[in-house]
């Protein structure tokens, strides 16, 4: 029976070699089978490299610039000493000195190992072999220390298009629905925010009507103007006097020009003027804590951008790895040492990190979507961070203590200037409401007129005739009359002579006629016996309590939220140690178990254990960084001094 094909350790690692974005190594020969040895590198090379055009300058892989890796020197160990070092093997790999008589292979020479008369070990590897696998894996690791293992620091890099999954035809890779990308930084972020946010605005706009508010109560203390115009036409008659009648009709003029000054009116127009006055201020004190909420949210809002578009990365890097762990697991089943076991294994890993890449993809144009809205801005557009990499950002000066803090916090939270000023304006009130229970003084004059009309003085009136009695002795006449009953009586009564006198147009008058007066008036009135005036003033002084204790209320939110940033700000700074030595050793567990199944000690399901949790271990670094930048960005809010200047500047914010 024909004995089933194998790979050489060594073919095994230059199948793994793309899962770091390395491409085929020279020198790949197999003892047993040239053709699967030919085969298995040029596989690899047909792989994406997991960076794309992004992943750096050739000169950083040695393997893709044509540099024999026989040649490379070990990268040289960093701060843990033996974390990079070939020298420390695995648990359970033979120590590559130790001859071996039952091996087959040999160096690149194609020969048995024993042909040659070479020391090999259990593996089938000379030491020359075994310090080439070493030389690659470790100049893999070296790779990914440089990208992901900086300390404080991650290099960020936007994936190419052909690494990402496309959601739909209509939908390219992360652009999705959006019209068009732009570039951009948290400096113009802030600035934009400043000049467009809703927020901001609206707040604005109740700065500027309270203003106005103010000046409308300030005015109170100028007198009133009194203007009076009225013109009207009347005819009829009427009696002068009850007795004598009069006929008329003829249009008619009213005018009046007069001032009213209170002079003391309970108080009321000092105490509202003051009580507008407060809630002007404290307005303006709102319109500054809007300002500090929207510049938190949307600085929030942009390292949650930065945080999704390194996640993207490393989901990425984590489909890419998938990729190349599966196509090595289907080389090793067709070359007969590997299992169907295994591959399913790879492809279910494979899987669950495309899952995760979706969801990622989805997310960063969520974020995208969450900035341009507080933002202002049209959501058309596609927001990416003009970052090179995700880095520590510190605006704190870490000298200063909770106490200076909250020093800091009760010298400059707007706040509470805002909830003081209200509490004066409540205290004002009181005094308002009392005044209507004090006298009221006040001046007064008036200049005013009435008459037929305003422009002709003068005019002649229409001639008329009067019937007038002549001289003579009357003359007795009947007549009857029937208006004391319904039966006629016949009466007598005299008749006197009569005579018509013409009556010529005379000069008349038509202009008003003038009048002045001028006084003060006192006037101490309780309306309903002032009962309600008294219950509006304690109701007044139950709403100046309840804004003194919303003073004490803010007070202790202000306390609370300082010292829970700071804590907060404290174990974000140390989740980053924590989940930068996770991403070491974690790092070190994926190159030990490459190296353990490169050498037949170790299984496939180790590997995509290690692949997981360095995937996992770098996600979460990127989110210890970016939330100690955002708890910054926090810890700046809660103590009052977030602005373009601390969130820019770079320079710290020191104890006052």
């Amino acid at each position: 029976m024909k004995a089933s094909p194998k790979i050489s350790t060594f073919q095994k690692i230059m199948a793994l070699a793309v899962i770091l974005g390395f491409g085929p190594v020279q020198g790949v020969i197999a003892a047993d089978k040239p053709q699967v040895a030919q085969k298995a590198p040029s596989s690899a090379s047909s792989q994406t490299p997991p960076g794309g055009t992004n992943a750096g300058p050739p000169a950083q892989n040695p393997a893709d610039s044509g540099i024999n890796v026989n040649h490379i020197t070990p990268p040289a160990p960093g701060d843990n000493p033996n974390l990079f070092s070939p020298t420390a093997l695995p648990e359970g790999v033979p120590s590559p000195l130790r001859p071996i008589p039952s091996a087959t292979t040999g160096p690149s020479t194609g020969l048995p190992a024993a042909v040659q008369g070479l020391p090999v070990d259990a593996s089938g590897l000379s030491p020359k072999e075994r310090r080439e696998d070493y030389d690659v894996i470790n100049t893999q690791a070296e790779n990914f220390r440089r990208r992901y293992l900086q300390g404080e620091a991650i290099e960020l890099r936007l994936p190419m298009g052909d690494q990402l999954m496309p959601l739909g035809s209509k939908l390219p890779p992360i652009r999705l629905e959006a019209s068009y990308t732009q570039p951009i930084s948290l400096r113009e972020v802030v600035s934009y925010c400043l000049d467009n946010n809703l927020a901001i605005r609206i707040q604005g706009q109740q700065v500027e009507s309270n203003k106005w508010l103010t000046i409308a109560q300030m005015g109170r203390y100028l007198p009133n103007a009194l203007l009076l115009y009225r013109s009207q036409y009347q005819a009829g008659t009427s009696l002068v006097g009850g007795v004598i009648p009069v006929k008329f009709g003829n249009p008619f003029v009213n005018i009046s020009a007069g001032f009213q000054y209170f002079g003391f009116q309970g108080g009321a127009v000092t105490f509202n003027m003051l009580s507008n006055l407060h809630q002007y201020r404290a307005a303006k004190q709102g319109y500054r804590a809007s300002i500090n909420d929207a510049l938190n949210q949307v600085s929030q809002n942009y390292y949650n951008l930065v945080r999704n578009q390194a996640l993207l990365q490393i989901q990425t890097r984590a489909v890419d790895v998938s990729k190349a762990q599966v196509e090595l697991n289907r080389q090793l089943e067709r070359a007969g040492t590997g299992t169907r076991f295994q591959v399913l294994q790879s492809e279910t890993q494979l899987a669950r990190d495309q899952q995760n890449l979706l969801t990622q993809e989805v997310g960063l144009r969520n974020s995208a979507i969450d900035l341009a809205t507080n933002l202002n801005l049209n959501a058309t557009v596609n927001l990416l961070s003009v970052e090179s990499e995700v880095r520590k950002v510190r605006l704190i000066d870490p000298s200063v203590d909770i106490n200076g803090l909250i020093n800091i916090a009760f010298q400059n939270r707007p706040e509470l200037k805002q909830f003081k000023e209200q509490w004066l304006a409540a205290k004002r009130l009181i005094q308002v409401q009392v005044a209507s229970l004090y006298p009221q003084f006040q001046f007064f004059g008036q200049y005013a007129g009435n008459g037929q009309t305003l422009t002709r003085q003068y005019a002649y009136s229409a001639p008329s005739t009067t019937a007038v009695q002549t001289a003579g002795a009357p003359t007795l006449t009947q007549y009857t009359s029937t208006a004391s009953s319904t039966t006629p009586r016949v009466l007598t009564g005299e008749v006197y002579n009569s005579g018509i006198v013409y009556n010529p147009p005379q000069l008349v008058n038509r202009q008003v006629r003038k009048s002045y007066q001028i006084g003060m008036e006192v006037d101490w009135n309780f309306l309903n016996m002032g009962i309600p005036q008294a219950a509006n003033a304690a109701s007044a002084k139950a709403l100046a309590r309840q804004a003194s204790l919303r003073i004490n209320q803010q007070i202790m939110a202000v306390l609370q939220q300082v010292r829970e940033s700071y804590l907060n700000s404290q174990t974000a700074e140390r989740q980053i140690e924590v989940a930068t030595k996770a991403v070491l050793s974690s790092a070190e567990e994926l190159r030990l178990a490459r190296v353990r199944l490169a050498n037949g000690v170790g299984t496939n399901i180790d590997v995509i254990n290690a692949q997981r949790d360095f995937t996992q271990a770098l996600v979460d670094k990127a989110d210890a960084i970016i939330q100690f930048n955002i708890q910054q960005v926090q810890l700046l809010r809660d103590i009052g001094v977030i602005s373009y200047d601390t969130l820019t500047s770079g320079r710290l914010v020191k104890a006052q």
